[in-house]
Parts: structure tokens; C-alpha cells; sequence
């Protein structure tokens, strides 16, 4: 166990008094301190990779040779973190967990995490990037150098002696040993003050030049979550819609069921106000609209609120504005508009995509590196997407459209005179050909016709023959089931799979991107029919959140 420390620091000419104020309010005996006096400009790289080798203990500080320190006894602190967390190699008191293409660690605030107070011109005031976490630690890819930790014996480089100067030594050096699986955290549990303000200048942006070329091929760079084993995740699903009962709204509500029911966290937004947001609700899962999600507020000409800066924000008419992180493990999204928007207003969160037929084009699948998977409901949709799109084969999967099967099941086929067939879904152009057909075929073969959906089309007027029936979309469509001889649908939809559950043959019609009908079969219930069962789909819908992290 380390019972003390060093500490390296570089300054312009000894002051004897910092060297005593550090081991005296560190808290520990026998710190060791060794002091570069540079007044000759030498870099930092070339005098803490010496501090590396001359130091005796394996635990060492890197820190700037103007702070005060505000919390007694900081040292014992810092070492306990080492004896708790002795997987970590890099300790500091604020940093980032995403690191932009630019190099820049403080490009997005909202990922920063630590606290520091400045002092400059007789002011001082606190920074925080996040919130204090107690005597625990923050995983973060890099760390700012005014104070630093390391254990020795678990680095994998050194001081970069490439970079020159009193810049970006710091991030090369974190970046480095996180990209070689080094553990970097900061505590929030050690307060300093910063006796200056953090400046650029034109060695900071040739270094940073330097950095981001060197480094171009693993940057942007997140964070890599690890899951532990029940480990709960807070996740925000978008998606277009989310009011009424048609087959993609259905699927959003059985996937955050699901993922409620695992105890996860579970935020919806889209257009609400329906019944379906009602049944979320009551669920315990949030809503909120696409226009105002969370962590965000549309301004108006009489709002302030505090920025993420601690300083007054006026807002502007109409505006939309981050005023909160919401912190958000992953984002599963759904259509193409709403999985661009979100694209947007989160540029740091993990993403999956649930891709729900090929023959729309707000279904079509968004193109961005940050989308980890591509999750299709038919094998046909993957094969769409990749032949198509050009998406790697490997970042899609498939996984079907999720069912409780606790409310579906076998029903005793109804002994009524006539047979009849149901259609469920909304009466538009893209199923108009299979109305059509269905209409047709119902008649010549003396069949009763129910149809359940929303009319957007003036065509179904047209077809007011006297074996079909119009009904209104309904949560309770298994009532409708139960009454029928054998169900219809395009493609492989919700309808179809719920006439299965139920012991229904479906008919399924294939059309292509006008709706005109390629193919239509007869299914009857296929004997693996379990591989639909929500809890089965939401395993799997988990661990492709797991690689997506």
C-alpha cells in the first residue's frame, strides 16, 4: 500500500514557501517533492519524464506551481483513491469523457466533469463541469495537467517528447495511455484554486495541430461504458410519432415497456398527447415532444436562464437552448427526421437505429459514424439497407418487432356463417393497391372484410362495398382477432404476427416503394413463433446496446 507520494512540478525560480504549503496541507508524511527550476523555457514533456525516473514512490502529483489548496488534508484523499481504485493509472480533479476531432477537451462542456476555482485580478469564483460525486471517481478520457496523479506501475507511456513547450503535454500524455487501456478519473472530493486563467496562444494551437493529425483516427472519442452485471441504463428513445396506434408507435411502446420493466430508465420523445403516450405515462416512463426534449427550453424574449457556465443566458425568440445535461446512456431512434434531429441535439451520445420497412423514406436509414447499429425487424430490410445504403453488413442486425405474448394468445376460430378477414392499419397510398386487392378478393370469395385504421386517403370511399366494415384504430385489436377466420397486412407488420399469436394464418402482401403488390401468400403461424416474444427481443435489444457501448 502507498503511505505517501511525490510530487514534480515546473516553476520560473524555487519558492521554498510553495514547496512547504504542499507537504504541509497534503496530510501525509514524507511526501517527497522535487521542483524544476525552468527558467531557460524547457519543456514539460522533457522534465516530468525526468520526474518520472527521479521520484521514489509510485504514486506522483503533476501540478502548476500556482494553486492553493482548499481541502485539508488533500494528499490522504488522493491516495485513498488510489487504494480503492487501484485499477485507475490517472487521477485528476477535472477532465472529459469526449474528446473532439479538434483536440479541444473543453468543446463540449456538457461532458466535462471536476470542479476548480480561479482566482485572477482579485475575483475568484468556482467552475464546475459537473456535479460533486462524493469520495468516488468519474471515468474520463484525459485530464487537465494543473493537477494529475499517476501510478507508475500502470502506465503504458510517457511524456510525449514530441510536443514542445507548456502545451497539450497534458493531453497527449492522458490521451495516449487511454487509448492503451489506462483508467483515467477525476475526483470531485479535492477543492484547489487556480491562481490564473487558462490561456491559448500560438504554441497551444501548433500543438494542437500536431495532436488532432497524430491522433486523427481515434478522434471524436467517448468514453467507453462498461456494463456492469445489473446494471441499470438511462436511455432516451425518439421517435415520430407517438399518440396513435399504428404498427412503428406500438413497437417504441412494447420496447419501452420492456426496458422498463428491466428496470432501466426510459425517456420517450416524439409527437405525444395520445393514448399511447397516457399508457407510457402510467408506466412511469417519461414523454416529452421533439420540440422541447430534455435538458433544452424554447426561448422566449422575456427567459433567462443559467448556461452551463454558471453565467445568465438570454434567450431569443423561438430559440432552443441546453440548459441541462440529461446524461443519457444511449439514444435508440426511430425514422429518419427525428434520428437527424436528435443527431443534433446530442453530439456525444452512443446511438442505434431501429430501421422498420424499405419502402418509405422517412425509414430510410441516417448515415453517421456515431450510429453503432443498424436494427432492421425483417432480414429483407437489412438486406435493403446495406445493398442500397452501403452500410457495413456488420454494424445492422436483426431483431423483430417485440410482443407480449401474455396478451396474445390462441383463440377458437368463431363459428360464424360467413368467413371473415381482418386489415389493420392506416388507410393511405402506400396500401391502397393491397385494399384494392383485398377488397376484391373478400368479395369473390364471399368474405367478410374488416378494416381497422385511420382513413388518409379519399380512395377507400370509393370501395364502401357491403361485406367490408370500417372500424377506428384501437388498443384493443386482439377483440378483432379473436373474431376473424384469418388476418391481411403488407410486408411482415404487427397485424400478421398478432394473428399468428393468436392462431391466425396471415395473408401478406409485398409491394415495393408505389405500393404496387410484387407478391401475396397465405401464412399459416410458423412453429417458432416464441422468437417474437418481447422478452426475448428486449434481451437482445440490450445487448446491442452493450456494443453500442
Amino acid at each position: 500500500m502507498n503511505k505517501t507520494f511525490s510530487i514534480v512540478f515546473s516553476t520560473r525560480k524555487i519558492d521554498q514557501y510553495y514547496i512547504e504549503l504542499l507537504k504541509t496541507t497534503s496530510g501525509v508524511k514524507d511526501v517527497e517533492v522535487i521542483a524544476f527550476e525552468n527558467s531557460d523555457g524547457q519543456s514539460l514533456t522533457k522534465l516530468y519524464n525526468e520526474g518520472l525516473i527521479k521520484t521514489k514512490n509510485d504514486i506522483v502529483l503533476f501540478c502548476h506551481d500556482d494553486l492553493k489548496f482548499d481541502t485539508r488534508n488533500w494528499g490522504r484523499k488522493l491516495l485513498n483513491h488510489f487504494k480503492r481504485s487501484s485499477e485507475y493509472g490517472i487521477i485528476g480533479v477535472a477532465g472529459t469523457r469526449y474528446l473532439a476531432s479538434t483536440g479541444r477537451w473543453w468543446e463540449d462542456f456538457s461532458k466535462m466533469h471536476g470542479a476548480v476555482y480561479h482566482e485572477d485580478n482579485g475575483k475568484r469564483w468556482l467552475t464546475r463541469y459537473s456535479k460533486d460525486i462524493g469520495n468516488g471517481l468519474d471515468d474520463v478520457v484525459l485530464v487537465d495537467g494543473l493537477f494529475f496523479a499517476v501510478n507508475k506501475k500502470l502506465l503504458k507511456n510517457k511524456f510525449n517528447r514530441e510536443v514542445e513547450g507548456f502545451h497539450f503535454y497534458d493531453v497527449d500524455f492522458c490521451f495516449s495511455n487511454y487509448l492503451e487501456g489506462v483508467k483515467i478519473g477525476v475526483c470531485t472530493d479535492i477543492k484547489l484554486t487556480h491562481l490564473s486563467i487558462g490561456k491559448t496562444n500560438d504554441e497551444w494551437e501548433e500543438n494542437r495541430k500536431v495532436f488532432a493529425e497524430k491522433h486523427k483516427e481515434n478522434l471524436p472519442t467517448r468514453i467507453k461504458k462498461v456494463l456492469r452485471k445489473n446494471e441499470k441504463l438511462n436511455i432516451l428513445i425518439g421517435c415520430l410519432n407517438f399518440n396513435d396506434f399504428t404498427g412503428s408507435e406500438l413497437h417504441v411502446y412494447e420496447l419501452a415497456k420492456g426496458l422498463k420493466k428491466e428496470g432501466h430508465n426510459v425517456t420517450i420523445c416524439s409527437n405525444v398527447g395520445g393514448e399511447m403516450e397516457k399508457k407510457a405515462k402510467i408506466l412511469g416512463i417519461n414523454t416529452y415532444g421533439p420540440q422541447e426534449p430534455p435538458g433544452f427550453k424554447v426561448g422566449d424574449d422575456k427567459t433567462q436562464v443559467t448556461g452551463p457556465d454558471g453565467k445568465p443566458l438570454i434567450m431569443k425568440k423561438g430559440q432552443l437552448y441546453k440548459v441541462s445535461e440529461p446524461n443519457f446512456d444511449i439514444m435508440h431512434l426511430h425514422h429518419k427526421p427525428i434520428t437527424e434531429h436528435f443527431l443534433r441535439l446530442f453530439p456525444t451520445t452512443p446511438v442505434v437505429c431501429t430501421i422498420h420497412s424499405e419502402v418509405i423514406d422517412l425509414e430510410h436509414p441516417v448515415k453517421d459514424d456515431r450510429i453503432v447499429q443498424y436494427i432492421c425487424i425483417r432480414p429483407e430490410i437489412q438486406e435493403f439497407i446495406v445493398s442500397t445504403f452501403d452500410i457495413d453488413k456488420d454494424k445492422t442486425t436483426v431483431i423483430y418487432n417485440p410482443f407480449d405474448t401474455t396478451r396474445f394468445k390462441k383463440y377458437p376460430f368463431p363459428k360464424s356463417e360467413k368467413k371473415r378477414v381482418l386489415f389493420v392499419g392506416t388507410i393511405d397510398y402506400l396500401r391502397q393497391d393491397s385494399i384494392i386487392d383485398l377488397v376484391n378478393e373478400t368479395e369473390k370469395n364471399n368474405e367478410e372484410l374488416w378494416i381497422v385504421g385511420r382513413k388518409r386517403t379519399e380512395l377507400i370511399n370509393n370501395l364502401n362495398k357491403e361485406h367490408v366494415k370500417y372500424f377506428e384504430p384501437t388498443w384493443n385489436v386482439e377483440n378483432y382477432i379473436k373474431q376473424v377466420h384469418k388476418t391481411a397486412g403488407i410486408l411482415l407488420g404487427r397485424t400478421t404476427i398478432e394473428g399468428w399469436l393468436c392462431g391466425r394464418p396471415g395473408i401478406i402482401y409485398d409491394i415495393n416503394q408505389s405500393g404496387e403488390i410484387s407478391t401475396k401468400n397465405l401464412y399459416e403461424p410458423p412453429n417458432d413463433i416464441n422468437k417474437f416474444s418481447s422478452k426475448i427481443i428486449i434481451d437482445e435489444i440490450i445487448k446491442t446496446y452493450e456494443l453500442a457501448l
